[in-house]
Order: C-alpha cells, then sequence, then structure tokens
C-alpha cells in the first residue's frame, strides 16, 4: 500500500445496532450515523473518542491558536 492511500472505513451492512436504527428510525438517521462514523475514523484514526477544540462563537469557526492566546491575555489582570 502505497502512503498516498487512504483508509477507508467499512461499514458493516449486518451491524445489529445500525440495522436497528434504520428499521426504528429510517434510512435518514441510519445515514447520519454512519457518516459520523466515518467522520470519527477520519478527524480521530487512533480511537473513536471525542477530541475537544476551541471554538469562536462569536464568528462561528474553530479557534486558532492566535485567537485563543489573544483571548486568555485579555483576560489576564494587569
Amino acid at each position: 500500500m502505497d502512503e498516498e492511500e487512504e483508509h477507508e472505513l467499512v461499514i458493516d451492512e449486518e451491524d445489529k445496532k445500525l440495522n436497528g436504527l434504520n428499521e426504528d428510525f429510517g434510512s435518514e438517521v441510519y445515514e447520519i450515523r454512519c457518516t459520523s462514523l466515518k467522520e470519527l475514523n477520519e478527524f480521530n484514526p487512533s480511537g473513536r473518542y471525542v477530541v475537544e477544540e476551541l471554538w469562536n462563537f462569536k464568528e462561528n469557526h474553530k479557534a486558532s491558536l492566535k485567537e485563543a492566546i489573544t483571548l486568555l491575555l485579555k483576560m489576564l489582570p494587569n
């Protein structure tokens, strides 16, 4: 396998829990769950656990390190 090849998460079509979602809530919920599993694997391939991110709610985007430091410096007492 070349270094440039990407690993892709394969969804088990026989998974009881996923099939239960499809049966109980419909294909839209099933597809959303499959997409979330793929995104977790893409952004955190070492494990399926949540990784916290700094978020700039005023500008509605992921905060940069520069933004975080600037905010922290503003919060410090003079």
